[in-house]
């Protein structure tokens, strides 16, 4: 269906805010994000102030960043459809997208590396996809080992949603300070508008639940 579509990994499919286990760690950002959820509801109106982005980041890994991204996607995409029945319109197969940066760099390199024209295709074709969707997650959007060229790629992406005011919910374990360094100072400036940025402390919890 529509959560198989969207592409996240499949432990994370049937989660919510309401089941996520980061909930109890990080209560007071799922406090905030019960209020966020409600403004999905501004995709149906036109005239309404924009979704907005989000950027969840922590000093290490396993903290919850990538649960709660999941389970926003999952709201989202059980928004979109809801309220398209509600208004007797047709949903989108694919109102939103779940783009893991690590396995796009490594499918990018591995096609550079063999001169694989298809395997370049299916990048081609998963950035288009991240440019267009209604509603993307980046999940690990920190990449200083990576080539200028796929650099590029991320950077499209970004810019393309920032300039259509598309909501995208950026993870990563740099400060969203750093991304002028990661990338450029204009795009960090780009992600910043219409962006809530917000901290996941703690230790990871990787291999404990």
């Amino acid at each position: 269906g529509r959560v198989g579509a969207a592409k996240a990994p499949s432990e994370y499919r049937h989660l919510t805010l309401a089941n996520s286990p980061a909930r109890i760690e990080q209560a007071d950002i799922y406090g905030m994000l019960s209020k966020y959820v409600a403004t999905f509801e501004r995709q149906f109106d036109a005239s309404a102030e924009r979704v907005k982005s989000l950027y969840l980041w922590s000093d290490s890994p396993g903290t919850g960043k990538t649960t709660t991204a999941s389970a926003l996607l999952n709201e989202y995409i059980v928004a979109h459809y809801l309220g398209s029945l509600k208004r007797r319109l047709q949903p989108s197969q694919r109102p939103a997208l779940f783009l893991d940066i690590n396995t796009l760099q490594t499918d990018y390199n591995l096609a550079t590396m063999t001169h694989d024209e298809d395997g370049l295709a299916k990048v081609t074709e998963t950035m288009r996809k991240a440019m267009d969707v209604d509603f993307l997650v980046m999940d690990d959007v920190g990449i200083r080992s990576a080539s200028e060229s796929f650099k590029s790629i991320v950077h499209a992406i970004i810019n393309a949603r920032t300039t259509n005011g598309k909501p995208t919910i950026f993870t990563s374990n740099l400060p969203i300070d750093e991304m002028a360094t990661v990338f450029d100072a204009r795009l960090a400036d780009r992600m910043r508008d219409q962006c809530v940025v917000l901290h996941f402390a703690g230790e990871s919890k990787r291999g404990k639940r």
